[in-house]
């Protein structure tokens, strides 16, 4: 799943949709804040972030760049 942040919708963007997400089964949530260029990958396991561009492999197997 790859979100990005919407002027004026930032906490959901980047607080409540992750959360909703993972809870849904989602293993990979990317957030990608385009005025910042802040990736942020958030798994069950834990999160990690990231300044665009950056290549992220998914659990899936797939790979993006973002």
């Amino acid at each position: 799943m790859i979100e990005v942040v919407s002027a004026g919708h930032e906490a959901k963007d980047l607080e409540i949709g992750p959360h909703f997400y993972l809870s849904q089964g989602i293993q990979d949530v990317i957030v990608f804040d385009p005025h910042t260029l802040l990736v942020l990958h958030i798994r069950p396991t834990g999160a990690a972030r990231h300044v665009s561009p950056v290549q992220i492999d998914l659990a899936c197997g797939w790979r993006c760049v973002v």
